[in-house]
């Protein structure tokens, strides 16, 4: 392997000694970015533009590279980048993290916001997505700096704060400043993610108001989360109350006054892989439907919940489409509200690669119409492809192979990354297969990304920043345009 890295360098034993000596400095400062709670808001906040937690994680990761001698920019306050031989004459390579994370939600064992290391395994929400990639990036760059290496790339670490609301910070990034020759992305796994499916995520509003009997309706884990959470309250009746009072568990029912709320449970899961988890909305609308717990009208309106859900192929909407290279397409329903007396559902779906022209909106807008609701798209955005045959793709992925002993391709994901944002880009890492989890530390549904008690293994961070040196180093020496 040493004849591809830089000539200064001692090779991988060198490299993976240094990454162990730092591992407890990295656990020291993953902590200080995992105390923040930086769940971005995108409604009008005083510390925009996305609140106060994604201003204050911003500073403290900047501070941290002014720290450690580098020079650093705030992109105001959207996006803040740590340089490490940086300059207009050169191209250069960029790596892009995320800090804002996901609402916690409910239900840990642990404290979300206090890191605590347990077993090889530091949790706390963000931990996994993706302040270990932000800080796995700084030792990158400190690794390069210790060691005088001389790049012929710009070599910079990118801090967005708007990923998980819709990577608005990325559309205001690359509307204002450059970006640089080649963006690598650490939110997916490793070897390389040479694809992203496109998105087309909407918004079914229902023609007919509910009927009275249903008050409020809600489910909100975030639209790209498996909710395990979904609730209704309902007007009290004794026979309502007799039929609610004797659900089973994951339902629950609670009486308070002249209302009954109905709870039910799930297991959360990224909505990209619902399989991964279980829909608490799906098993609320089924329940509601077949103990009769609402009335025939409004068992219109929820019916089309399990409909979605229980095919997740889009079939319900008519916008069913695949391919060779990513599947068939992924659609979950994911949220549940009432507004101005009418039921709204959102979902989120990710489509197969080289379908970016089917009719989504015009196909799923008469499927909603001919089930009582209108359409609102929220996002529709094309599939990402970097081509797994190009000189950098190919030499990452032999990178991850040798020090991972493995014969992993290049892959096509669901998830979606800034790499869609960004020209000439691409996911590569944190993600490997590692063992299970000791027995006992997390209950089924905790310990993943985007699920209560969110965790990431010590020894992943370690093969990951080894990869990513190791890469960079080979890859500098490349042309690395498309």
């Amino acid at each position: 392997m040493d004849e591809f890295l830089n000539k200064n360098e001692a090779g991988l034993p060198e490299i993976q000694q240094w990454v162990e000596d730092k591992m407890s400095d990295i656990v020291k400062d993953l902590t200080r970015i995992c105390r923040i709670r930086s769940v971005a808001e995108t409604e009008a906040v005083p510390y925009p533009p996305y609140g106060k937690g994604c201003l204050e994680v911003l500073e403290e990761m900047l501070h941290m590279g002014e720290e450690n001698g580098f020079s650093t920019q705030n992109y105001d306050n959207y996006v803040g980048k740590i340089s490490y031989d940086a300059s207009e004459q050169k191209e250069s390579i960029g790596i892009w993290a995320h800090l804002d994370v996901v609402d916690e939600g409910e239900g840990w064992d642990y404290e979300p916001y206090v890191p605590v290391v347990k077993d090889g395994y530091f949790i706390a929400r963000g931990c996994q997505d993706n302040k270990s990639s932000a800080i796995m990036g700084l030792y990158v760059l400190k690794y390069m700096k210790e060691h005088n290496i001389r790049l012929e790339h710009g070599l910079e670490l990118y801090l967005g704060t708007c990923e998980e609301q819709g990577m608005f910070d990325l559309d205001y990034y690359c509307r204002n400043y450059e970006c640089p020759a080649l963006s690598l992305v650490p939110d997916s796994g490793f070897p390389v993610c040479c694809g992203e499916r496109g998105s087309f995520n909407a918004e079914l509003i229902s023609h007919k108001k509910c009927g009275k009997e249903l008050l409020e309706a809600h489910c909100d884990c975030g639209l790209y989360t498996i909710p395990d959470m979904a609730q209704v309250t309902l007007t009290y009746s004794k026979e309502l109350w007799e039929k609610a009072s004797c659900l089973p568990l994951p339902l629950e029912a609670e009486r308070t006054g002249a209302t009954i709320q109905i709870t039910a449970r799930g297991i959360s899961a990224h909505a990209s892989n619902p399989e991964a988890g279980e829909n608490a909305l799906t098993l609320l609308a089924e329940t509601l439907c077949a103990q009769d717990l609402i009335s025939d009208e409004n068992k219109e309106l929820f019916r089309i919940i399990p409909a979605i859900n229980r095919d997740s192929t889009g079939k319900a909407l008519d916008v069913f489409c695949e391919d060779e290279l990513s599947g068939p397409i992924s659609l979950t329903a994911t949220q549940l509200r009432m507004q101005d007396g009418h039921l709204v559902i959102g979902f989120m779906s990710k489509y197969p690669i080289t379908c970016s022209d089917f009719p989504f909106e015009e196909r799923a807008g008469k499927a909603a119409e001919q089930q009582g609701f209108d359409l609102k798209t929220t996002r529709l955005a094309k599939a990402n492809y970097f081509n797994p045959e190009h000189a950098v793709a190919q030499t990452l992925t032999r990178t991850c192979r040798e020090i991972l002993k493995n014969e992993e391709e290049p892959f096509v994901m669901s998830g979606g990354t800034y790499a869609r944002k960004l020209p000439n880009a691409f996911a590569f890492g944190t993600g490997l297969k590692l063992p299970s989890p000791p027995a006992g530390l997390f209950r089924p549904g905790h310990g993943d990304y985007h699920q209560p008690d969110e965790s990431i293994s010590l020894l992943r961070i370690r093969r990951a920043l080894e990869i990513y040196i190791c890469g960079i180093l080979r890859i500098d020496k490349l042309d690395v345009k498309p």
